[in-house]
């Protein structure tokens, strides 16, 4: 079930810019909001696909192998936000919506596509990266 509650202080403190149109800037405030409300990250163990959570939603596994970043153009793009924002989006579809898995993956597929883009990191070299890195992990588990 859905708990709708009015934004908090804090929460409205989060929204830097506002705006009806696509927009970049809200992108990168939803990626900042959603990675802030990560309470654990854990780094220490073998994770089947880069990433995944925990049964109860309170933590995010990233692969140990996985690095925290890959450079594109002379430019270091941390990785981690990402997988996170992908990871936590998955999770709140199918507890709160009850979307089958795949309905979840895909929405939680273009959330992270959307941040990355807005991020000015190009969502092929970013995938390319993320997608050479699954198959080496996948096939070291």
């Amino acid at each position: 079930m859905l708990v709708v509650s009015p934004l908090s202080e804090d929460t409205d403190q989060e929204v830097r810019t506002e705006s009806d149109d696509i927009s970049n800037d809200v992108m990168l405030d939803v990626l900042k909001a959603v990675n802030a409300r990560v309470k654990k990250l854990d780094r220490d163990h073998d994770v089947p696909y880069v990433a995944r959570y925990s049964q109860d939603g309170e933590k995010i596994y990233i692969d140990r192998h996985m690095p925290k970043s890959f450079h594109h153009h002379e430019r270091r793009i941390d990785t981690d936000r990402f997988l996170i924002l992908h990871e936590v989006i998955e999770k709140a579809l199918l507890d709160e919506l009850g979307l089958h898995y795949l309905h979840a993956h895909q929405i939680a597929l273009r959330s992270e596509r959307a941040a990355v883009e807005a991020a000015g990191v190009p969502w092929k070299a970013y995938n390319d990266y993320t997608q050479e890195h699954t198959k080496q992990i996948g096939g070291a588990a």
